[in-house]
């Protein structure tokens, strides 16, 4: 049996009495068979998105042939108890698993962030510090050379994690 791990940010709630009435998200250290394929796809795209989604909406997003398709694996996924229907039929995900295209991302509240965004925030900051703190040096060659290759670094890491965000199945509206 996999270890499960709380992650508060997410529970489904009753809008009229603000009672929980699904357990919180779980995060799961080793993936279930059924991740794989369409299955994984739609998983990845209701991690992603953070919030109920209906069949036909998953379907029209993600471009799948129909909604029986969407349902069969929906039914799959609630299977397995990675995702469940809250009391208007939408589906969202009840446990996190690290799979695929999300072991890339950390949970920050209920939003997907990249890990190599945290690196480009930290050499960003460095070159801010470095510009700030050595702006009048005695060697403006060392100085450029240091802003230089932060700046490089900064934009590297930017870039990466645009590329991952780009990788999450977010469906044909842009979404």
């Amino acid at each position: 049996m996999p270890r499960l791990l709380p992650l508060s940010p997410f529970k489904n709630f009753n809008a009229t009495s603000l009672m929980p009435v699904g357990p919180s998200v779980m995060v799961m250290e080793e993936a279930p068979e059924v991740l794989s394929g369409k299955a994984l796809r739609i998983y990845v795209l209701l991690v992603s998105d953070g919030r109920p989604l209906g069949v036909r909406e998953i379907q029209r997003r993600l471009g799948l042939s129909s909604p029986s398709l969407v349902h069969y694996h929906l039914k799959k996924l609630e299977e397995a108890g990675l995702v469940a229907r809250d009391a208007e039929g939408r589906y969202y995900a009840r446990r996190l698993v690290k799979v695929g295209v999300l072991k890339n991302f950390l949970m920050l509240g209920s939003r997907l962030v990249p890990k190599c965004l945290f690196y480009s925030v930290f050499f960003l900051t460095l070159l801010v510090f470095c510009a700030l703190t050595f702006w009048n040096t005695s060697e403006p060659g060392l100085l450029f050379l240091a802003l230089a290759s932060l700046a490089i670094a900064a934009l590297s890491w930017a870039l990466e994690a645009y590329r991952l965000w780009q990788s999450l199945p977010v469906g044909q509206e842009g979404a």
